[in-house]
């Protein structure tokens, strides 16, 4: 069955006085600035859902209707002319990068894809899949891939994870992953959170011990996905914002051994009330952008705080670096100095597993990315 994707019903989590997440930015009544506008309701493809395996169809359906109006997010600039006279406002080039290069002889190489827990996997298609079955949950995720999609098997897998006030669809809107999903030449896939947890992903310490059920899901939608498209395994990658640049950290303690990179925007790792959230371990060097938005990047916890703590971390660990701290507060950065979303694929593109914790941007960063970036 299908079901339209309602807002959430609470925007708040109370943690022992605090209050977590997003409670509103006091500004224009959104949480994360003004939403994208965009007038594409689902993404398109050409290519073929069946199954690589050729096995069974789907339980489920797919909802290619209009999600409904954005919940927030992405900052809009409302600006069409950036003129900053900064780094960019340029359009992003593609670049398959070392993505689209065969890893060194002797290069490590990363574990397969897990297996799926629910026996057979059933047949995705582009746009909102319904009817999934990961670790013995029914779920829901936005499933984004290029136009024209074949079996080259260079196409980076990149998972989302969005803010507490967001749903799967609503988030493809917002970033027009489309259009992301295009020019990078990668396939973005959107879990729609369980509705178990008031923050939407079990990374606070009132929900960390139920970690396995989104663990669960990156499980079998690796699984199932591998399965069906040439993926590269290679360039396999997480990005998260707000809420979901929190889980996004904890996954990378726990499924580190599958991330080629990480990436947080005002994310990164909390230590306020109860001290650290969770451990932070680093199963193995691996490239990483912490992107957030200075001392003013507050939001019902101090994400600032979080993402410094993140930074220390990585560094602390061998981790290639991307440090990106803007003054524009929580959420992503509108583009005018730099596109960070596009800059966020770029580097997906250009950090394989086989790297192990180098970066070529050690050399410089392109000019297109944003000026507040800085490779450590």
């Amino acid at each position: 069955m299908t079901r339209p994707l309602a807002p959430p019903s609470s925007s708040c989590l109370l943690l022992g006085g605090l209050v977590l997440a997003a409670c509103g930015d006091g500004g224009d009544g959104q949480p994360f600035g003004s939403s994208l506008s965009s007038t594409t309701a689902t993404p398109t493809s050409d290519a073929d859902a069946t199954s690589s395996g050729g096995d069974a169809a789907s339980d489920g359906e797919v909802d290619t209707g209009d999600a409904g109006s954005s919940e927030g997010g992405v900052a809009d600039s409302g600006d069409d002319d950036p003129g900053d006279g900064g780094t960019t406002g340029a359009e992003v080039p593609f670049d398959a990068g070392l993505c689209g290069e065969a890893p060194p002889m002797g290069a490590a190489a990363p574990p397969g894809p897990p297996a799926y827990s629910g026996g057979v996997c059933p047949a995705f298609v582009p746009g909102y899949n319904t009817g999934f079955t990961a670790g013995g949950l029914v779920r829901e995720f936005a499933l984004v891939v290029p136009s024209g999609v074949d079996d080259t098997a260079t196409y980076p897998l990149v998972f989302a994870w969005y803010h507490i006030a967001g749903n799967a669809m609503d988030f493809v809107n917002e970033v027009d992953a489309q259009a992301l999903a295009d020019e990078a030449r990668a396939i973005l896939v959107i879990p729609q959170d369980s509705g178990m947890f008031e923050a939407k992903w079990p990374d606070t310490p009132l929900d960390i011990g139920q970690s396995g059920v989104d663990l669960a899901m990156f499980d079998d939608l690796y699984a199932c996905i591998a399965q069906q498209y040439a993926i590269n395994t290679n360039c396999v990658s997480s990005i998260g914002v707000s809420a979901g640049g929190l889980w996004t950290t904890y996954l990378a303690t726990v499924r580190g051994q599958h991330l080629a990179s990480n990436l947080t925007i005002s994310g990164g790792h909390p230590t306020e009330i109860v001290g650290p959230w969770w451990p932070f371990v680093s199963p193995r060097p691996y490239a990483a952008l912490v992107m957030w938005g200075g001392p003013t990047d507050m939001l019902g916890i101090d994400f600032n705080a979080a993402s410094l703590n993140l930074v220390g971390e990585l560094s602390g660990a061998g981790n290639f670096l991307l440090r990106c701290e803007h003054d524009g507060g929580h959420g992503v950065p509108a583009p005018g100095d730099g596109d960070p979303l596009r800059t966020a694929l770029h580097f997906v593109r250009n950090h394989p597993f086989w790297l192990a914790g180098e970066s070529p941007l050690d050399m410089g960063l392109p000019d297109f990315y944003p000026s507040y970036c800085t490779a450590i």
